[in-house]
């Protein structure tokens, strides 16, 4: 009996000294994030089943001087996604559904509806325009919206491609299964999520309508957060982003999903099998799926006005990372990923500065076009490099890869390629896509 307690005490010991490496490790990680202008918000890791780190940061009302806590409320953007198409899996296994349904059994006069399957949906495969293409439908998205209006959007386009040919992110299609599943089951999308996935999850602070949201941890999303400015943006109505993006979630309450899918109360083993397994471009059902370090890494980030997330898991060791932010980082799965180097004590790089030699710098000098209607001019002094943008204010930028560069003072990410430069600022998408909501 005393070696049992002995080893039991061992073992805690050794679980406590790696949670505390974790938690400076990632303190530091978090910091730099921090002095970069790239993180304001929670965090909850595990691994191996044990929560190793959940901290807060910066503040969910910088007016109020209100600080973010692990229980903030963040609206999670595309991360809704995961749970939509958790809902078509609860269907399928219910046999109300298939995945193999053609769009037009639930839409017939759906431009080539009888080509795109629900499959097709998920996937990001069904060529259907993309809603967020549409200026009026992103200007309008402040505002309440009917079905009606949203299909107008992209209801009657011509495809993108032929369905099932090419992956292009695709938030129509997700609304589309929003759609399907209130027609299967004649009731709201909302209603059917909290029932087949929140509830039984015990996700009590998960929910929808995030602008009429009353909760005094309800955090208020950034658009510019800096020292010297810290303006709050707008919020997109849940109606406008529907299933494709309108959750809002804490990190406890996706630990909570975590443990759903890993222990199949949020669907089956057969279910998970079929949503991690990568399609066209690593994208599955509602996630995307990696291999890092040799081991398969299944996530989605969640990007809207004001706030980003990513989460991240490794099914097989009870890994996750859970990260909500309500500043805007359009490279916010980066945190995420020198999280998990951290994890298998692996390198990983952060915004690190590559020091540049003044003939190193001098390549970069000179006027440029940026994304074929501004204009651009490099100036340097020494090894410093700045840009100026249409004759405006001039900034330094940071060389982080080759031929890369950001800016320590806001989200943008400028790239050098001959006489040309690309500049990835505010709302953008992981593989290239460029809709708004993630």
């Amino acid at each position: 009996m005393k070696k049992i307690s002995f080893l039991l005490v061992l073992a805690c010991f050794f679980s406590s000294a790696y949670s505390q490496t974790y938690e400076k490790q990632i303190d530091s990680l978090i910091q730099k994030a921090i002095r970069l202008n790239r993180f304001n918000g929670s965090l909850l890791v595990c691994k191996n089943g044990k929560i190793v780190y959940k901290k807060a940061f910066g503040y969910q009302d910088a007016t109020k001087k209100i600080p973010n806590t692990t229980n903030t409320v963040y609206q999670i953007g595309s991360t809704t996604k995961e749970f939509t198409a958790g809902v078509i899996l609860k269907l399928f296994e219910q046999s109300k559904l298939s995945l193999n349904d053609k769009l037009s059994k639930y839409f017939p006069d759906f431009k080539r509806g009888n080509e795109i399957t629900i499959k097709y949906l998920l996937t990001h495969t069904s060529g259907i325009y993309e809603i967020l293409r549409d200026t009026n439908a992103v200007t309008e998205s402040t505002k309440p919206r009917s079905k009606a209006r949203m299909l107008s959007f992209f209801k009657d386009k011509s495809l993108d491609f032929d369905p099932g040919t090419q992956y292009a992110y695709c938030n129509s299609g997700y609304m589309l299964l929003g759609l399907i599943i209130e027609k299967v089951t004649h009731q709201p999308y909302e209603q059917v999520v909290r029932q087949l996935i929140l509830k039984p999850l015990g996700m009590s602070h998960s929910g929808f309508d995030f602008v009429n949201l009353k909760s005094h941890d309800k955090a208020i999303g950034y658009s510019k957060y800096m020292q010297s400015v810290k303006e709050p943006s707008a919020m997109w109505d849940s109606t406008a982003t529907y299933s494709a993006g309108s959750l809002y979630s804490t990190v406890g309450d996706l630990y909570r999903w975590h443990q759903g899918v890993l222990h199949y109360k949020a669907y089956s083993a057969e279910s998970l099998a079929m949503a991690t397994t990568p399609f066209l471009e690593g994208y599955g059902l509602g996630c995307w799926i990696d291999t890092i370090y040799g081991k398969k890494v299944v996530s989605h980030g969640g990007n809207i006005l004001g706030f980003t997330g990513y989460y991240g898991r490794i099914q097989e060791e009870d890994v996750s990372i859970i990260i909500l932010n309500n500043i805007y980082n359009h490279q916010i799965e980066t945190i995420g990923q020198s999280i998990l180097a951290i994890l298998y004590d692996k390198p990983y790089h952060y915004f690190d500065e590559i020091t540049l030699t003044s003939a190193e710098a001098a390549q970069y000098v000179g006027d440029y076009e940026i994304n074929d209607h501004d204009k651009a001019t490099i100036s340097r002094d020494g090894n410093r490099l700045f840009i100026q943008r249409n004759n405006k204010e001039r900034f330094e930028i940071f060389e982080y890869q080759k031929n890369v560069f950001f800016r320590k003072d806001d989200d943008i990410r400028i790239s050098f390629k001959n006489d040309r430069i690309t500049i990835i600022e505010g709302l953008s998408t992981k593989r290239g896509d460029k809709a708004n909501l993630r």
